[in-house]
């Protein structure tokens, strides 16, 4: 009889540490299960803002390359023009000042892109989102190419906007530069023609050298972007359908 009681207790007991261990099991399933569809949606949401910016950023920098190459052609034209200039100062003839002026107001008239606004990377780098991109050496190109954008590109249009300002102070003390805008023949607007001979080499060397400097981060920074732009597309095949 009482090993029967004694049986009877311990069966029961047995039940009840089976049944709680059940449900301690169903509890850690059940937040296991939580923990992994929350990683699986975090993913999931991660994956859709990547796609996002990686096309926000290929886009950018398409447009920053085109840019580049555009404001590089332009620099090309304008050592072309300056080294020109230089050449035809040097003779107090009508013709050969008269091209001298004319090459260098086509520098100082030429346009080029100027705007610097924040990009996606900008605002991938802001967010921490950047580490959505999982590839180092892509990311660590990314940061060297955008970083050169903004500490050297910028910089060098502003000196170069600097010295067009002061050479056109120079320049104007001996040449009307208002003559120069409203005027088909240049060379009467030159009241000191001996001054120029004699004295604008040395402000257009230094112009010149400044445009030379521009012209090698533009060349430097579209093979950047260029390898940017192809990585871009190696990556996460952005591009194919263009």
């Amino acid at each position: 009889m009482l090993l029967r009681r004694i049986r009877r207790r311990l069966s029961n007991s047995n039940a009840k540490v089976a049944t709680y261990l059940l449900e301690v099991l169903l509890i850690i399933l059940s937040v296991l299960a939580a923990i992994q569809a929350d990683r699986y949606n975090q993913a999931r949401k991660d994956q859709q803002k990547l796609d996002e910016y990686v096309q926000a950023l290929y886009q950018d920098l398409q447009e920053e390359l085109e840019t580049n190459r555009m404001n590089l052609i332009d620099c090309q034209k304008d050592l072309e023009a300056i080294e020109a200039a230089m050449r035809q100062f040097r003779y107090d003839q009508n013709d050969s000042l008269q091209l001298g002026l004319a090459n260098l107001g086509a520098v100082f008239t030429r346009g080029v892109f100027r705007a610097f606004p924040p990009t996606t990377y900008d605002v991938m780098l802001s967010s921490g989102d950047l580490a959505l991109i999982e590839d180092l050496e892509f990311r660590n190109l990314l940061a060297s190419v955008m970083a050169f954008r903004d500490n050297y590109l910028k910089s060098d249009l502003q000196e170069f906007d600097k010295q067009t300002l002061e050479l056109s102070r120079y320049v104007g003390q001996y040449v009307d530069i208002t003559c120069l805008a409203s005027s088909e023949e240049l060379y009467p607007c030159i009241f000191d023609r001996q001054g120029i001979v004699s004295d604008v080499h040395n402000e257009l060397f230094i112009y010149y050298r400044v445009a030379q400097l521009r012209a090698f981060h533009l060349s430097a920074s579209v093979r950047g972007m260029d390898a940017a732009v192809r990585g871009m597309e190696e990556l996460y095949a952005v591009g194919e359908d263009e």
